[in-house]
């Protein structure tokens, strides 16, 4: 098996449009292992699996069965779980990226950052959509009774610079590429064009196929205001999981997509003026939490990557 292409994330940073509508293109040289099955065995077998019972040997033998006949292609694996998990404060971003660098030691490596205020007010709202009860301020602050027992949230998480520095320690600063979000966003093209340069897969045929592709496709329907909050309550009572183990009336998950689809129809009969101010007493709190704690790593991220992030807009 070549030395695949890896895409570890970070989670809301279009991971998911990635994954569907151009990892999976064999037109571009790629080939992914995106089916359910495979997401599912390499997360139980790599990401999940208790160090005491890990063994390498069986992703090897998984991935090397799935991507059989295929020479001339670039293996792809992508899973923004490669990352941490945001709602745990990536406790085990390290403990994956040494054991990515032991499987495929040549492996190029691909992350995706974004501008942090944007990237947790995101965060948030996927945390609602999976499970979470917790208001946006009580979010930042899990509660310290348990704390070492249970990984939680943690605003180090969105330092993006020591995870890069781990990766170009373990598998070359030249293997290792850095694009932000927003380009994905504002100049999909270029975005995909410096994926396809990474990979050794450019040319101008690829190229010209990229306009082809379905930039303006929602992948994820987002949360609106009544939506949100709805649904946290949902989550309270209705919603037994990680995030919120306990609820006192468990129901089946098709009656939670019934419910959010309901939700969302109340959504689209509010004003919009609703929406925009929610989302800005939202991005208020997360300003008043954020300051300029990312300041010094998005310096450092820079220099190490040679992206003009103060041009984004990140602090």
């Amino acid at each position: 098996m070549k030395s695949p292409l890896i895409h570890i994330g970070y989670n809301k940073t279009g991971s998911t449009w990635l994954q569907r509508e151009f990892f999976p293109l064999q037109a571009f040289g790629f080939q992914a292992l995106l089916d359910l099955e495979d997401r599912k065995r390499i997360y139980r077998y790599l990401v999940a699996e208790h160090d005491l019972y890990y063994m390498p040997d069986k992703v090897l033998t998984y991935c090397a069965h799935r991507l059989c006949g295929e020479e001339e292609l670039l293996p792809v694996l992508s899973a923004e779980r490669f990352s941490g998990d945001p709602h745990s404060g990536g406790y085990d971003s390290v403990r994956i990226a040494e054991r990515l660098h032991r499987l495929f030691p040549d492996a190029r490596i691909l992350i995706v950052i974004r501008e942090q205020r944007s990237m947790i007010l995101s965060t948030y709202t996927q945390y609602v959509r999976a499970g979470g009860v917790r208001s946006l301020r009580r979010y930042f602050h899990p509660p310290e009774r348990g704390s070492r027992r249970l990984p939680q949230f943690d605003f180090r998480y969105f330092n993006y610079a020591p995870l890069v520095e781990c990766y170009m320690s373990l598998f070359g600063k030249e293997r290792v590429k850095v694009l932000p979000y927003e380009w994905l966003s504002e100049a999909p093209e270029r975005f995909l064009r410096e994926i396809l340069s990474f990979a050794g897969l450019f040319n101008l045929r690829r190229a010209a196929l990229l306009s082809s592709l379905p930039f303006g496709k929602r992948v994820n329907k987002s949360y609106g205001p009544f939506s949100l909050r709805a649904k946290r309550w949902y989550n309270r009572f209705f919603l037994d999981n990680a995030l919120h183990p306990g609820a006192p009336f468990p129901l089946p998950e098709g009656v939670e997509r019934r419910a959010v689809s309901l939700f969302q129809k109340v959504d689209v009969l509010l004003p919009p003026f609703f929406a925009r101010a929610d989302r800005e007493r939202r991005m208020r709190c997360i300003e008043r939490f954020v300051g300029r704690r990312y300041a010094e790593g998005n310096t450092r991220l820079a220099r190490l990557t040679g992206l003009d992030l103060k041009s984004l807009g990140y602090v």
